[in-house]
């Protein structure tokens, strides 16, 4: 901790419900180091895991603990680290604070991006003081954090979610594979969500097939097209679903229903009618019967 006078500046994100001890005990330190103290806290446009609390809610947050005499502001997040530095200066200069300045802030989220004209040290932050998760004992305002659930939901970006199915036919695109869940009494394509370690809706595509069909050996694998998927988990809401539909032919291996499948079965393509789908799934046999009548 440099010991001068002067204007501290603290820069973060502090993604955090409340300031825990380690926190306060480091913003103590640099007040107690200069005549002035400014606090930029880190501001990004889009909501995201890493980014889910707005500006004035964590403003609100140092207010509350620190006192009405703190200054602090919003540092809005730029792709360029050269230009968003610039701007922190330009925003520190129109503060009109005592000579000298430093800034503090992490090394990897502050010190190692930061170009500006003023010094940077870095905050000694252990990542053990800041719990990543937190607990719903012991919280004494449910209804508040029932209000903050619903608050951050309804704040993030609508989503939509992508899915791959694949239609494997036998050989000469005979006979469709189709899938049947629990509770169901109609059928559809294998598929399901896509995962975020997938390096590609190809490489998803064969997941959810081994994963609900077995260890089954496939090829020729097209993509034709994608489609809205009416599904009823997400009725009367901002999300949705978007597939991705795949076909293939079966080279080795026989089918067995596995995760939440419950029956597989072959049917002769030209006997399915679409009312043999679950609804979710009838607009994909659209798609598929226009690809077989021009591919075969």
């Amino acid at each position: 901790m440099a010991n001068s006078l002067g204007t501290g500046v603290i820069v973060g994100r502090f993604q955090v419900y409340d300031l825990n001890e380690a926190q306060l005990e480091l913003i103590e330190s640099v007040k107690a180091a200069h005549d002035d103290l400014l606090i930029f806290l880190g501001s990004s446009p889009a909501p995201s895991d890493q980014n889910p609390l707005e500006f004035p809610l964590r403003a609100e947050m140092f207010l509350n603990r620190l006192g009405e005499d703190v200054n602090i502001f919003e540092m809005p997040d730029h792709p360029d680290d050269r230009i968003w530095s610039q701007e922190l200066d330009r925003l520190i200069m129109s503060a009109h604070t005592p000579n000298p300045v430093v800034i503090y802030g992490t090394k990897e989220g502050f010190v190692d991006r930061y170009s500006g004209k003023y010094r940077a040290e870095e905050l000694e932050v252990n990542p053990q003081d800041i719990p990543d998760t937190l607990e719903v004992d012991g919280i004494k305002h449910l209804s508040s954090f029932r209000a903050g659930i619903i608050y951050a939901t309804l704040r993030r970006f609508p989503t939509v979610y992508p899915t791959v199915d694949v239609a494997v036919f036998s050989k000469g695109y005979s006979r469709l594979l189709l899938a049947r869940k629990p509770n169901e009494n109609k059928y559809r394509l294998p598929g399901g969500f896509t995962d975020p370690t997938d390096e590609s809706y190809e490489m998803a595509a064969l997941r959810e097939l081994a994963e609900e069909c077995g260890d089954l050996e496939v090829s020729g694998l097209l993509y034709i097209g994608s489609h809205m998927i009416q599904d009823w988990r997400y009725l009367g809401s901002l999300d949705g679903i978007i597939t991705h539909l795949y076909v293939c032919e079966l080279e080795y291996g026989t089918p067995e229903p596995s995760d939440d499948i419950e029956e597989l079965q072959w049917f002769d393509v030209s006997k399915l009618e679409k009312a043999q789908f679950v609804p979710e799934h009838q607009e994909l046999w659209s798609m598929l019967k226009s690809f077989l009548e021009e591919e075969l």
